[in-house]
């Protein structure tokens, strides 16, 4: 199973685009486990728990180095496009991608 954690500022709205987006992993038959985190949470889960990948939201993507660091995971930025329209699809295949 692999494991992909979805990570914003605060927490909360990442939980709305993880919803959408373990619609479609269940749509595809995927063995995927996806959560979302803030910040703070989302650092102390890398570096505690095997992760496959990190996406993070725009308002975090000045932390990306300090996930990259915390983790062998891909860490992935959201784009702000996407984000702001809750683009689930294309959030969804670039998580594929980094899987």
């Amino acid at each position: 199973m692999k494991e992909v954690i979805v990570v914003c500022e605060a927490g909360i709205t990442t939980s709305l685009l993880v919803k959408k987006l373990q619609e479609l992993k269940e749509e595809e038959n995927m063995d995927i486990t996806i959560t979302s985190k803030n910040t703070e949470e989302g650092l102390e889960f890398v570096r505690a728990e095997s992760v496959d990948a990190v996406l993070l939201g725009p308002q975090i993507h000045h932390k990306a180095d300090d996930y990259e660091k915390a983790t062998s995971a891909r860490v992935l930025k959201i784009s702000v496009r996407d984000y702001n329209n809750m683009n689930a699809y294309s959030i969804f295949e670039q998580m594929n991608e980094a899987l």
